[in-house]
C-alpha cells in the first residue's frame, strides 16, 4: 500500500503544475498501476500542459523507468486546443488521440475535424498524424468518409484593375 501511496505523489508530482514543461490534469477518478507504470483519469479529464489543453472522458499515460511520461492515450470524446509553433493553433475534436511526448507526434483517430486557426485551413478525415519537429502530416480517410480539405485563397486581380489604395 506505502508502495502505491508513494507511486500516486510521485505521478502527482509529475503531472500537476502550471510552468510550460509541467502537465496538469483534473479529472473525477484517479487509478495507477505501478507494475505496468499506467496512470488512468476518468471522468471529465480536463489536460493542460503550458497553453495546449486536451479534454476527455478518459486518459492512459504511460511512464518509463523513471517515472517520465512517455506515450499518453486519450479516449472518448476528445476536443483540443494546440499551440503547435508560434503560428499554428489547432483546434479540433477527435474520437482518440495519441501523443508521444518525446518525440512531439500526435496521432488523431475516429472522427477527426481539426481547424488551424490562423489560415482559416479545416482538415477532416479517420486518422491525421502530425509530427511537430519534421512539420509533417498525413490524413487517412475511407469511401465513407474522405479526406476532405479546405482553405480560403486571395482573388487575384485581373489585368486591368486598378488597386484601391
Amino acid at each position: 500500500m506505502f508502495r502505491f501511496v508513494a507511486f500516486f505523489f510521485l505521478t502527482s508530482k509529475l503531472l500537476l503544475g502550471i510552468e510550460e514543461n509541467e502537465v496538469r490534469i483534473e479529472a473525477n477518478i484517479f487509478e495507477a498501476n505501478e507494475k505496468d507504470r499506467v496512470s488512468i483519469f476518468s471522468g471529465n479529464v480536463k489536460i493542460k500542459k503550458g497553453i495546449d489543453e486536451l479534454n476527455s472522458s478518459a486518459v492512459k499515460i504511460y511512464f518509463d523507468e523513471t517515472h517520465q511520461p512517455i506515450k499518453y492515450e486519450v479516449l472518448e470524446k476528445v476536443s483540443f486546443k494546440l499551440y503547435v509553433r508560434e503560428d499554428s493553433t489547432y483546434l479540433g475534436k477527435a474520437d482518440k488521440v495519441y501523443l508521444f511526448p518525446n518525440t512531439k507526434k500526435y496521432i488523431f483517430s475516429g472522427d477527426v475535424s481539426i481547424l488551424e486557426i490562423e489560415s482559416d485551413r479545416r482538415i477532416e478525415g479517420n486518422r491525421v498524424s502530425l509530427d511537430v519537429e519534421s512539420g509533417s502530416a498525413r490524413i487517412i480517410g475511407n469511401e465513407s468518409k474522405p479526406v476532405v480539405m479546405s482553405f480560403k485563397i486571395e482573388a487575384k486581380k485581373s489585368v486591368g484593375e486598378k488597386s484601391r489604395d
